[in-house]
């Protein structure tokens, strides 16, 4: 079963520099979007997709979840042996990876807005300060992304 399941996975794009940023961002992204849809307050446990006060969270919920999928999936395909990007021109990667890039921008430059607004609410202003951080992070792994392929690739 082992060697079955070794010649279904292409463990080789783990240890490519594109394959572990593109690890990072899917662990940056499934953090982010944790902290921000699910709240506890004591014993209990929300899911909040929606703030009050705070409408663009909203926004910022669906570009996490946009870029998310977009790791996950060229993640799982290049695991797969099935690069879903391999095929694509330099260029189509290239403005992929640059409307992700602007969208966590705009996504990050919410967050920070929104950690000065909320400044003294015990539940959203710690939330949303860990959303801001995992934001960046994102922006400036898609920037070492950028890079990479303009760099590296053909």
């Amino acid at each position: 079963i082992q060697e079955h399941l070794s010649s279904m996975v292409d463990m080789g794009y783990l240890r490519t520099l594109p394959g572990l940023i593109n690890v990072v961002q899917v662990a940056l992204g499934f953090a982010a979007l944790f902290a921000s849809c699910f709240i506890w307050v004591d014993t209990n446990v929300y899911i909040q997709l929606i703030y009050a006060g705070y409408g663009f969270q909203t926004l910022i919920i669906f570009i996490l979840f946009v870029n998310w999928l977009i790791n996950i999936t060229t993640l799982v395909s290049s695991l797969l042996g099935r690069p879903i990007l391999e095929g694509w021109p330099k260029i189509r990667v290239l403005i992929l990876y640059g409307i992700c890039l602007l969208a966590l921008i705009l996504s990050a430059a919410l967050e920070s807005w929104y950690c000065n607004l909320s400044v003294g609410h015990a539940i959203f202003n710690p939330r949303f300060i860990t959303v801001c951080i995992f934001n960046w992070l994102l922006v400036i792994s898609y920037v070492g992304l950028l890079v990479v392929v303009l760099l590296f690739t053909q």
